[in-house]
């Protein structure tokens, strides 16, 4: 049985997410709280395995209780359930160590199956958010790329064409060309300008 913790400053909220939780036979609302402090206080008395909470409350905001919870009661994940699809927020909440970012909108069936995920030790975030964290993003980080991708990268982040790379690592044009043409699909980068744009922005500062 999963241990819950739901925290909203509005009780319709509050009384529409504990009937729903509690239909499921693996979870057991064990409190609710109307604010940040309150939440923390109860938190450290209920121990429950999940605190399920709003960002914006009164005294202490969700990121704020995420942040107090991470040192005063360490074994309850913290899950978000905002209705801000906000990527500051999202980021703010998964770097101060949030296992999951759920929106409002979300149908009760995900609700649960994110739940069930996160007791088990995953990490959830909504469809929603995860699309608005990674559009218009590469796909793929620098650990995707080879050692020798790299150095193309911060050659052309330094303003090199691909005959003054080629002199800069020993290697000919055409297999510059190999290098940025992998580049590019590893990238998902729909141009050069685009590559050299991301050089710059990942390379650029490194010396």
């Amino acid at each position: 049985m999963t241990s819950i913790l739901l925290v909203d400053d509005h009780p319709l909220v509050q009384d529409g997410l504990k009937m729903r939780l509690e239909a499921n036979p693996g979870f057991s609302v064990v409190g609710t709280a109307a604010d940040g402090e309150q939440a923390l206080t109860m938190a450290q008395q209920l121990n429950p395995d999940i605190v399920l909470t709003d960002i914006n409350m009164p005294k202490l905001n969700g990121i704020q209780l995420l942040e107090a919870l991470s040192e005063q009661s360490p074994n309850s994940k913290v899950v978000m359930l905002s209705m801000h699809d906000n990527k500051e927020y999202v980021q703010n909440a998964m770097r101060n160590g949030a296992k999951g970012y759920l929106l409002k909108d979300i149908a009760s069936s995900e609700l649960i199956s994110a739940l069930e995920a996160i007791a088990n030790g995953g990490r959830y975030i909504s469809a929603g958010v995860s699309k608005l964290l990674f559009d218009n993003e590469p796909s793929a980080s620098k650990a995707s790329l080879t050692k020798r991708e790299q150095q193309v990268l911060r050659l052309l982040a330094t303003g090199c064409g691909n005959k003054k790379i080629a002199d800069s690592l020993s290697i000919s044009i055409r297999t510059v060309e190999t290098h940025t043409l992998k580049i590019r699909r590893k990238l998902e980068l729909d141009s050069s300008a685009a590559m050299i744009k991301y050089a710059i922005e990942h390379y650029g500062s490194e010396s």
